[in-house]
């Protein structure tokens, strides 16, 4: 795998709609939730590259946004829906995006078509091979993005913020 990716210089370029910078938002909140760690850039992000069993409560529901070094907002994510409350595992939706796998996973899919991609048509160092890409989106992940999250234990709660 070749570790000469780097992000892009200007990456609000390529795709400006989705790149939109978010300015810290004190006392955020929807239905009386407060979500401003999500967006509050003075709330310390953790980065992709660490063991997400350290930050992730192993049950309920997280919203979770992503963000690049400079602080632009990339993606926002709900985890822990499909199953009763007890059962949920936050932890593996993190999991599955840090290991930069594409099969099954919409948000290591956008990380790979947005960014991954055109940094490797603008340098042209690709040579194709088998789970190259992959190794690719999760070096990409681990050297650029990371997230914050705010954890649910009610039901209640983050059925009202997916709506």
């Amino acid at each position: 795998m070749s570790n000469q990716l780097q992000p892009l210089k200007d990456i609000a370029e390529i795709s400006e709609p989705v790149l939109t910078r978010i300015k810290r938002m004190p006392n955020y909140r929807i239905d009386g939730h407060n979500l401003s760690d999500l967006f509050d850039t003075h709330t310390p992000p953790i980065s992709f590259s660490e063991d997400p069993r350290t930050h992730i409560p192993k049950t309920g529901s997280i919203i979770y946004s992503v963000w690049d070094h400079d602080e632009r907002f990339i993606y926002i994510g709900i985890s822990g829906l499909q199953k009763p409350l007890e059962k949920r595992d936050p932890l593996s939706r993190m999991v599955a995006h840090a290991s930069g796998n594409r099969s099954g996973d919409q948000f290591c899919v956008y990380i790979h078509d947005f960014f991954v991609i055109p940094e490797l048509i603008r340098t042209g160092i690709y040579t194709p091979s088998r789970g190259e890409l992959d190794k690719l989106t999760k070096y990409y992940i681990h050297n650029n993005l990371y997230y914050r999250f705010v954890s649910f234990q009610s039901d209640i709660a983050i059925r009202l913020l997916e709506d």
